[in-house]
């Protein structure tokens, strides 16, 4: 038993386990001091919560040659802070996530999450900023961007965005909008990047139901790993929505995309810049029905975005969510992830294609307290390579802290 017995083990887990309800109860605390001492003037609420989750996987690298199970705890604490006032909205979320894995303690982790925002409003203009910030294990990020080096490597990004609005007339509305990120690793076998976005966007509400969004953007790749690479991307896109009824709604949204790609390739120690251009179109559709004890989502999108891949990734994915609440305590959703993609800027290279199902049912058996269980199925190919699979599920219990504030949130 990998120099230790049962009993052992078991008593490691429950002193690990113990730590991590300590170090919960210390960022739960340090959230509650946190609060500026401006929000007693406003509208302020706090909510927090615990959950304790058992991981299974029979391959959680997604590997055809190298089948590795996984199995083991996951504690993940949460808080949220929202301050509102007449005309100013603040907002912040945190997260943490302790993964202790006893066969494989190289997985491991202590992941890290967080988001800030501000919004301000004026009688017939609005400003808001946000920011982000994310430290995790590439076993969880990069399952849902480039499928690859599922190994203890470590992802560190940052994100900011502003934007600007102002309403022209009772029906039109413009404003600009910006946002830039940094992502880094500490394994060569993905590539670190940043990227930067801007652009103006005008929105025209066409009738009680339905509304139209025109916006353009200009968006900046630079891979920072490796040869130099500079992607430029020029975006054009119309959102259309419309209300149908009080319970269902829905989206279709389209346009055109060029992109312009420098490359330094270096051969024979001499290095040369390879250009390519492309033209290529964007298109996105949702659909949302929601009622009393059920809620149906549907949305697609075909889009250029940025990866840790090491150069932009044509993108194709569908998402599906459904959930019925059969009773006043229990609860049945299921969740299914396509993803298809591939690089933007070349014929062929880095295709990777995701399926993955997740079947759930909840039961929340105290009023604070709710338990789940899930089935989680996925495969995938990457570029060539056999279609592989993997089997596993999850099971947790959440605690919902009781909420602090002079307000309920919104």
């Amino acid at each position: 038993m990998r120099g230790y017995d049962v009993v052992d083990r078991s008593r490691d887990i429950g002193s690990r386990l113990a730590r991590r309800a300590a170090a919960t109860a210390v960022l739960v605390a340090a959230a509650l001091g946190a609060l500026p001492s401006a929000a007693s003037a406003a509208d302020w609420f706090i909510s927090s919560s615990i959950t304790e989750e058992f991981e299974y996987s029979d391959n959680f690298k997604l590997d055809d040659t190298n089948k590795e199970s996984l199995w083991g705890f996951n504690t993940r604490p949460k808080v949220g802070i929202e301050t509102h006032t007449p005309r100013t909205d603040l907002n912040f979320n945190g997260s943490l996530n302790y993964g202790y894995f006893p066969d494989n303690t190289d997985e491991n982790s202590f992941d890290q999450q967080g988001d800030v925002s501000l919004r301000h409003r004026w009688e017939r203009s609005s400003f808001g900023i946000g920011g982000t910030i994310s430290h995790d294990t590439t076993r969880t990020s990069e399952e849902f961007d480039t499928g690859r080096d599922f190994s203890d490597a470590n992802r560190l990004g940052f994100g900011g965005s502003a934007s600007y609005s102002h309403t022209l007339t009772e029906r039109i509305g413009a404003g600009i909008a910006a946002s830039a990120g940094y992502v880094t690793y500490d394994t060569s076998s993905l590539s670190d990047y940043r990227t930067y976005s801007a652009g103006p966007f005008v929105n025209f509400v066409l009738s009680e139901q339905d509304s139209l969004q025109l916006a353009t953007t200009y968006s900046r790749y630079d891979r920072l790993s490796g040869d130099n690479l500079e992607s430029d991307l020029f975006v054009g896109r119309a959102t259309w929505t419309r209300t149908l009824t009080q319970q269902l709604s829905g989206s279709l949204s389209g346009g055109a995309n060029y992109i312009m790609t420098d490359e330094d390739v270096t051969v024979g120690g001499t290095t040369v810049t390879e250009s390519e251009n492309k033209v290529g179109y964007n298109a996105g559709a949702g659909i949302t029905y929601s009622e009393e004890r059920g809620s149906l989502s549907a949305a697609f999108s075909h889009a250029v975005v940025p990866s840790g891949a090491g150069r932009l990734q044509r993108r194709n994915a569908l998402n599906l969510r459904a959930s019925y609440r059969a009773t006043p305590v229990v609860s049945f959703g299921v969740a299914t992830n396509f993803i298809q993609q591939e690089a933007a800027d070349e014929d062929s290279g880095e295709d990777r294609n995701l399926i993955g199902v997740e079947p759930s049912v909840s039961w929340q058996f105290l009023p604070e307290w709710t338990a789940r269980a899930a089935y989680r199925f996925k495969t995938q190919t990457l570029d060539e390579g056999e279609r592989v699979y993997s089997n596993g599920g999850t099971v947790s219990v959440s605690w919902r802290l009781p909420p602090w504030g002079s307000g309920q949130g919104k």
